[in-house]
């Protein structure tokens, strides 16, 4: 009897967290970053806040943003966000 993997056992397994993935990549998961969050700012997808600036019922609200890094099949590196929520 074979056993297949989960179709998206890859995905999960070879993304990484940020500081993991600028350890991995260096100079290439910076860029691919930069680039990420570059898009975010130029499509006005999010507004950044100051944490000072947010009363104390927003701050409870608010996301947390997190970021992957993954290398693809063509050796180029991919920055993925998404908010926590």
């Amino acid at each position: 009897m074979t056993i297949h993997p989960k179709v998206h056992a890859h995905v999960m397994l070879t993304q990484m967290n940020v500081q993991q993935g600028l350890l991995t990549f260096g100079e290439k998961g910076n860029d691919a970053i930069s680039k990420e969050l570059k898009q975010i700012h130029e499509k006005k997808a999010i507004t950044p806040v100051r944490h000072t600036d947010m009363m104390v019922e927003e701050r409870r609200k608010e996301l947390r943003y997190l970021m992957f890094l993954k290398e693809k099949c063509d050796g180029t590196i991919k920055a993925r966000g998404c908010a926590d929520g």
